[in-house]
């Protein structure tokens, strides 16, 4: 629903320019690519950062449920690692054989 929201106030200022300014054509169509290449980046960025917040809370929960994640080539699980929900990582226990070692949910399988 966001995306006609932003399409529609391309054909807004498009419609601004072509009546209230006196831009040539070529300017107008200039203009209007550059706010469309904006727009289009916003609208890839927002889609990337989604589906890696979805990647991250998959890992989370299979770390929740006990099953191990391959970070890095190493094996992590819930016995070894700690995970910290502020920087959505997971950290190494004490006692375990990589203790403080930090990887982020991120790049984890």
């Amino acid at each position: 629903m966001g995306y006609l929201l932003w399409f529609s106030i391309v054909i807004i200022v498009f419609v601004w320019m072509h009546y209230f300014t006196a831009l040539t054509w070529r300017q107008k169509w200039i203009t209007l690519l550059l706010l469309s290449l904006i727009i289009a980046n916003a609208v890839l960025y927002n889609i990337m950062k989604d589906l890696e917040s979805k990647h991250i809370n998959e890992m989370q929960l299979k770390y929740t449920n006990g099953e191990t994640l391959r970070c890095n080539g190493i094996n992590v699980d819930n016995k070894s690692f700690g995970y910290s929900v502020g920087t959505q990582s997971f950290i190494g226990n004490k006692n375990s054989r990589y203790p403080n070692q930090i990887f982020s949910a991120s790049e984890c399988k």
